[in-house]
């Protein structure tokens, strides 16, 4: 199996599932927080999360397996949220963004580099393992979002 492509398609895959899904949630409820069985958090809250993810997660974890180091030092996910968290279409796109930098950085990487462990802020671990985290996390995210979407009126 080719990592790279898989990793291609599934990260694609669940991008594009992501912002649908994020879509499917009316304007109106987007900022409100849900009926508890839902969850804490609101959609705004779970797409933030997500491109702060991408951003300070994720993709500087694949860096690591190019040679750069992962940045010990970085914004705290709870100070950041609220600065502009409310435009949701502009925080989709910037996750559109940072998840197709992950995508193109897959053609980088051979066999080698998918089986090679590196020292990571979750131990030591593959590069497939970290990929594989960016998608379980994901898909995470899409069914909480989805379950806003889909089930509010149920738990009024």
């Amino acid at each position: 199996m080719n990592l790279s492509e898989w990793f291609y398609n599934q990260l694609q895959a669940s991008a594009d599932g992501f912002v649908w899904g994020a879509q499917q949630v009316p304007n109106a409820r987007r900022n409100i927080r849900p009926p508890e069985a839902l969850g804490e958090w609101t959609a705004a809250r779970h797409i933030f999360h997500m491109v702060f993810y991408e951003q300070h997660i994720a993709l500087p974890s694949m860096y690591q397996w190019l040679g750069k180091a992962f940045p010990v030092e970085g914004v705290e996910e709870d100070i950041a949220w609220g600065e502009g968290s409310d435009n949701i279409e502009s925080l989709l796109a910037e996750f559109m963004k940072v998840r197709d930098e992950q995508i193109q950085l897959l053609a980088k990487f051979d066999d080698q580099a998918w089986n090679s462990t590196c020292e990571t802020i979750w131990g030591s671990v593959t590069l497939s393992w970290v990929v594989s985290k960016t998608y379980q996390h994901t898909a995470e995210h899409t069914s909480d979002i989805l379950r806003i979407a889909l089930f509010w009126d149920s738990w009024l």
